[in-house]
């Protein structure tokens, strides 16, 4: 159910963007695997953000969304604080509803760039296990509507040298950053702990339709 969920703004303006980016880009060494891995990646979207079926589309990019976003990983961090205050039974709710959700929300930002590929560009190495990758659109002309625009990747390398993409965003302006937002005010609001916990639970089974 696609159209359930409001995608998030992709680009929220220059103050948020001021917040959020010194977050994610402090200067470092590049990262020539990290960016090999994203280049993987936006070679295996083309042909999908390329379909002219939107029913071909979404269901291309939900599944691209399975085989590389870590959903548990960014889960768990869209709810800050509150991660640690779930129950166990919330826990087992919480991550299919949220995988789901967050599902909806990659395909409708990724359907932005229907037609378009994208190349990668450069990285920020923040750490060993924490990548930067940034890509722009490829023969983008002066004043198309993409031309400016750059697309961030956040990669997370486990121990065992694995790669998967833990967060996404558009000039300066993450995904993960604004669900974890949204979560902790709608948990805050509802008195914290796990009735807020409860709270955001049935709002995002509104949101899936289930």
């Amino acid at each position: 159910m696609r159209a359930t969920t409001k995608p998030f703004a992709w680009r929220l303006g220059a103050m948020i963007a001021a917040v959020v980016w010194p977050l994610y880009a402090a200067p470092a060494a590049a990262d020539e695997a990290a960016e090999a891995y994203i280049q993987s990646v936006l070679d295996e979207a083309e042909p999908i953000l390329g379909e002219a079926d939107d029913d071909a589309l979404f269901d291309g990019l939900a599944a691209l969304v399975d085989k590389y976003v870590d959903m548990r990983r960014v889960g768990l961090f869209t709810l800050g604080q509150y991660a640690r205050q779930m129950t166990a039974e919330q826990k087992e709710e919480y991550l299919p509803l949220f995988k789901e959700y967050a599902t909806q929300i990659y395909q409708n930002a990724l359907s932005n760039y229907s037609g378009q590929k994208l190349n990668v560009k450069n990285s920020v190495d923040r750490s060993e296990r924490d990548i930067i990758v940034n890509s722009r659109i490829a023969d983008a002309r002066p004043g198309d509507s993409f031309a400016d625009i750059t697309v961030h990747w956040r990669v997370y390398r486990d121990r065992e040298g694995k790669m998967t993409v833990v967060d996404a965003g558009a000039d300066n302006v993450w995904l993960a950053i604004e669900q974890r937002s949204q979560f902790t005010s709608i948990i805050a609001n509802n008195g914290g702990g796990v009735k807020g916990i409860d709270a955001l639970l049935a709002q995002l089974r509104e949101q899936v339709g289930s």
